[in-house]
């Protein structure tokens, strides 16, 4: 009779888990097969349990993976976005530095020029203010040295208020002055007498390289005389120098007041600033220059430079 071999009870037992992969006629024919299975199956749902639990202790460390890895590239990218960013501020941030530096440099220069443009200011206004109250003086001194001016020749025009100037009458060696103007009243029809001259003689050209014949300065004893020839002579239209008894060419003579230098020069620059401007008369009176356009129009007189103005305002 057999036995059982007896128990080890310090060996352990093996236990055997079903194997699933068995052939199906082995399944199919083996009822104990099924049995066995049958007790067999809490086994299987220890396994998928364990498959259960690894999966999602697998799942759970995928997500965690995952998360660290999303994490660490979001990480990533966040610190090189902020480098970027950082390094691009930092590089604006100089370069807006520079541009203030760079600004407040030449905003320093400007303002430097603006303190000097304006102490230059300062200093012109000063120049200036200087300048126009030397002017003030000066124009109060010119005015004054005018007036004194205007003074000396109205007086030196005074002193020759008794004289007549005959221009152009030719010259002769050995001449007899008084004989002349002895028959220059006649030709004029106003007799002149000797004794109604004080004196006669010629005069040089203000010009050395006037060649024309020098003029001959008549004095008579009163102012009366000297405008009642004047007056005679304009009324002898075309006196010549043959009707005076001077041999040689024929020359065309003119009497005239005895007018002094400063006036003469006006009576010149008058008459041609007159032809200028189709101005039809131009004459002495008095020591004055009168100026008139046409025979109805208004008279006016010359008596500076200022007032030859008035010929072209007229025209």
């Amino acid at each position: 009779m057999q036995r059982s071999p007896p128990t080890n009870l310090s060996t352990p037992q093996v236990k055997y888990s079903s194997n699933p992969d068995l052939p199906e006629f082995v399944r199919s024919n083996d009822d104990s097969f099924i049995n066995m299975r049958k007790r067999k199956q809490p086994e299987d749902e220890i396994t998928d349990s364990m498959v259960n639990i690894i999966e999602k202790t697998i799942e759970k460390k995928m997500n965690s993976w995952k998360n660290e890895l999303d994490s660490t590239i979001s990480s990533a990218i966040q610190n090189s976005v902020q480098s970027i960013i950082e390094r691009e501020v930092k590089k604006m941030s100089l370069s807006i530095n520079n541009s203030l530096k760079e600004l407040n440099e030449r905003f320093g220069a400007i303002e430097k020029s603006l303190e000097f443009t304006i102490e230059r200011q300062d200093t012109l206004e000063k120049r200036l203010d200087e300048i126009e109250n030397n002017l003030k003086v000066n124009s109060s001194e010119k005015r004054q040295i005018q007036m004194l001016q205007d003074k000396m020749d109205a007086m030196e025009q005074q002193a020759r208020s008794y004289n007549i100037e005959i221009a152009n009458l030719p010259e002769r060696r050995g001449e007899n002055l008084l004989a002349v103007i002895e028959k220059l009243g006649c030709v004029i029809k106003h007799p002149i007498n000797i004794q109604d001259v004080v004196s006669i003689h010629r005069v040089p050209h203000m010009e050395n390289t006037n060649k024309r014949p020098k003029n001959v300065i008549v004095r008579f004893t009163t102012k009366i005389t000297r405008d009642s020839v004047i007056a005679a002579a304009r009324a002898t239209k075309g006196l010549k120098s043959d009707q005076l008894l001077i041999s040689g060419t024929v020359q065309n003579v003119y009497i005239n007041e005895h007018l002094t230098a400063k006036n003469k020069q006006l009576f010149r620059s008058c008459r041609e600033e007159a032809k200028t401007h189709n101005y039809k008369y131009v004459w002495i009176k008095n020591g004055a220059i009168l100026v008139r356009q046409t025979d109805t129009s208004v008279i006016f007189a010359v008596r500076n430079e200022q007032d030859i103005k008035k010929i072209k305002s007229q025209n």
